[in-house]
């Protein structure tokens, strides 16, 4: 017998296909008998060009329309040493955040890998983790999720090598 959480899962409001899987597992985690909620707020999506495209959650201009106060940290892959070990260096990633809790709202991420890259700031948002949590973690150096921490880092004005 489906509930209703059941039925709004499996008819669904998120983007598209990402959003998916999720609500299957949902949807039979609700048929087994468990009562669980699908949450839209954290769905990571990827655009698979040269260089790729990678956004989770909301965006600035999103959020100052939800009248957040908002802070935003950018790193540009131009400042990575492993982008410019490899050559690509186009790209940015930014993360963006409530100023006044250090929430963590959302990441857009245009450069290599950021298909990749757009759910280590998803795992954080997930985990309610705050910039400051991802700007002190230690990433091995040099890797591309560094520009990741250098991003978190600029929200609060400690970034080392913008």
């Amino acid at each position: 017998m489906c509930t209703k959480k059941v039925d709004l899962v499996v008819l669904g409001g998120g983007p598209g296909g990402y959003a998916a899987s999720g609500e299957g597992k949902i949807a039979a985690e609700n048929i087994a008998g468990k009562v669980k909620e699908m949450s839209y707020d954290v769905i990571p999506w990827a655009v698979f060009t040269t260089p790729e495209i990678g956004s989770v959650g909301l965006n600035e201009v999103q959020a100052k329309e939800k009248n957040i106060k908002v802070c935003t940290g950018v790193f540009p892959f131009s400042s990575s040493g492993r982008a410019y070990i490899t050559g690509e260096t186009e790209g940015f990633i930014k993360i963006v955040t409530n100023s006044e809790t250090g929430e963590i709202l959302g990441a857009q991420i245009i450069g290599p890998r950021a298909s990749d890259l757009v759910h280590e700031v998803a795992v954080a948002m997930k985990g309610e983790l705050l910039a400051d949590d991802l700007a002190l973690t230690v990433h091995s150096h040099p890797t591309l999720s560094e520009a990741v921490m250098e991003a978190a880092e600029d929200c609060l004005g400690i970034a080392t090598y913008k």
